[in-house]
């Protein structure tokens, strides 16, 4: 299997997991405090990530690159918060609106950190995802105040989080990477969480749910971005959205609006450029000279309806920049 589509198939999968954990959220409500949710995900990684690396033992702990595995640690703590804060004074629509820019942080970041070389058709790629995840959110951006801007630097630390996974793995394990993002996860959230409420038992129900969803999905972005750049994978942690109105119009039978299609085929437009953006050496780009993709992506979205509402999504990424053939016509 090529590996950039492995890579896609993977932030599919973690979309799918972390739609499903966030349902359990929204159907929890107020019944366990987000520190608490927090400390139960953190624990619930550890453990993932101990078990992941069952055959190293106490070698998952083991790095090289220790301040920096805490640092990622501490990054992802501190987007936690801000996402907490940004949830609690902003409009729901407006805080999804902006945590969604974290595709174009994730491609910043790669120029930046990994030296990506991230080409104009995964700019326009970043682009068009979050222009569709506009149109889903349908954000009002009124009464503008200090909150949005704590919010959209704040989301710099996620796509920043992102990003420093793929730097990590340059020396460390998945299962070490996901061992530390967790252990910081816990140590910053349980002074907190110890002061809280209690959680109520009736929402403790829930809780093999989120020992599942949020963790493994975690790892599974981490995983994935071993196999391909993070800039190319930047449009795909959009694909949430529209796994949502998908299980929208499954389980609840609600039609999404026309807006709403239009950011979704923009999201699945996104994917389609970035995955397709051709990685072009300077020698190539002269005059005379072709760069041909010898397979097309076809990236199919069908939903259909009859007795029983079904829904289906297929990608299959054939043209990465890896396949290419260059013919020189001079």
């Amino acid at each position: 299997m090529n590996s950039e589509r492995l890579a896609i198939q993977l932030m599919i999968a973690q979309s799918v997991l972390f739609t499903a954990e966030t349902a359990v959220i929204h159907e929890i409500g107020s019944g366990i405090s987000i520190t608490h949710l927090a400390l139960i995900r953190g624990v619930a990684g550890l453990v993932l990530a101990v078990a992941f690396a069952r055959k190293v033992g106490v070698g998952v702990i083991r790095t090289a690159q220790l301040p920096l595995q805490l640092l990622r640690g501490m990054v992802s703590l501190g987007y936690l918060w801000v996402m907490i804060y940004s949830f609690s004074s902003l409009p729901f629509a407006d805080a999804t609106a902006i945590s969604y820019t974290q595709a174009a942080y994730i491609a910043l970041f790669s120029v930046l950190i990994l030296q990506e070389p991230v080409t104009k058709s995964r700019w326009t790629a970043t682009a068009v995802g979050i222009a569709g995840a506009l149109l889903i959110a349908k954000p009002t951006f009124a009464n503008w105040n200090s909150a949005y801007l704590i919010a959209l630097c704040g989301t710099s630390l996620n796509g920043l989080s992102f990003v420093l996974n793929r730097y990590l793995q340059r020396r460390d394990t998945d299962a070490t990477t996901m061992f530390y993002t967790n252990f910081v996860l816990v140590l910053g959230n349980l002074p907190v969480a110890a002061m809280a409420t209690l959680p109520a038992i009736k929402s403790c129900v829930w809780l093999p749910a989120l020992l599942f969803f949020g963790p493994l999905g975690t790892y599974l972005g981490i995983v994935a971005v071993r196999h391909a750049n993070a800039s190319v994978l930047g449009p795909y942690t959009l694909l949430r959205l529209l796994i949502s109105i998908i299980a929208g119009i499954v389980i609840f039978h609600e039609l999404p609006d026309n807006r709403s299609t239009v950011g979704s085929i923009f999201i699945v437009l996104s994917c389609v450029l970035s995955s397709c953006a051709l990685r072009v050496p300077e020698w190539l780009s002269r005059r005379g000279t072709r760069v041909l993709c010898p397979r097309s992506t076809v990236v199919g979205a069908a939903i259909g309806a009859g007795s029983r509402a079904t829904a289906g999504l297929a990608l299959t990424t054939n043209c990465t920049g890896q396949e290419m053939e260059a013919r020189d016509d001079g």
